[in-house]
């Protein structure tokens, strides 16, 4: 992997396409939610929540730093995944993810680094003739529309916290997904453990059946998370253990990306 790898920016607009009937009422609910007042510890400035990625055999596979703050115009959502490539120490790929919702609109910005850099950045207003826009940026800094459509779609570190909050167990929904720049249709459902610790996980997958996102929940705690079938899973540890194995990232992802809101 070289040391300095070419980015480029693109920013997504979100689309429902094909999502109609009761997916469509889901996504306009949600949506609706996206603007209200934060969900949970309200009192809290910052919740920060630390990972480690491990494999089967629990050696270290990345890390990820979870967080929710209060931004001057709104509530900030953060997360910051690294990926360690055995055969290319010391040139791990690492994704940030930063969601801002403020009462004028939300905007989602995604930085990804490695041989493929790009950057996403989406956003949804909150005037219906506005809708939702999306831009990418090239390598040599030029802008260009790539999506502008008037549906609306939830996304995904907001979803997750209504999902947190036991305000999103089942259903199906359109979910801008960065990682492809477009909209998928996703169904959810969540899995109770009968053991009385409590345990919840909360499973989404896209209509082909594969696994976007697997989260498990103590409470309002995410405790781990899972990014495919079979592949990793991220542990929730305390900041102690992260820095010991080897993690980084401690400062908060918007100033860093861009004026998010925060």
């Amino acid at each position: 992997m070289p040391k300095s790898v070419s980015m480029f920016c693109a920013a997504t607009l979100f689309s429902l396409g094909v999502i109609v009937g009761a997916r469509t009422e889901v996504t306009a609910s949600l949506t609706t939610a996206m603007f209200e007042r934060p969900l949970v510890h309200e009192a809290l400035p910052v919740r920060t929540e630390h990972f480690v990625f491990e494999n089967a055999d629990g050696t270290v596979a990345g890390f990820a730093v979870w967080r929710r703050r209060e931004g001057r115009r709104g509530v900030v959502f953060e997360r910051e995944m690294t990926f360690r490539i055995e055969d290319e120490p010391g040139s791990d790929p690492a994704i940030y993810h930063v969601e801002a919702l403020e009462g004028s609109g939300s905007r989602l910005v995604q930085r990804e680094t490695g041989p493929r850099g790009r950057a996403v950045l989406a956003e949804l207003a909150t005037k219906a003739d506005v809708g939702l826009r999306a831009f990418e940026w090239g390598p040599c800094g030029s802008r260009q529309e790539v999506l502008a459509r008037d549906e609306t779609a939830a996304l995904p570190l907001y979803l997750a916290e209504l999902a947190r909050t036991g305000r999103f167990v089942a259903g199906s929904v359109g979910l801008f997904d960065p990682a492809t720049s477009s909209v998928l249709a996703i169904d959810v459902a969540t899995d109770y453990a009968t053991d009385g610790s409590g345990r919840r996980t909360n499973v989404w997958r896209r209509a082909d059946g594969t696994l976007l996102l697997e989260l498990t929940f103590v409470g309002v705690r995410l405790d781990g998370f899972r990014l495919q079938d079979g592949g990793p899973r991220a542990r929730a540890v305390e900041a102690a253990e992260y820095v010991a194995r080897g993690g980084s990232g401690a400062a908060p992802l918007a100033e860093a990306i861009g004026n998010t809101g925060g």
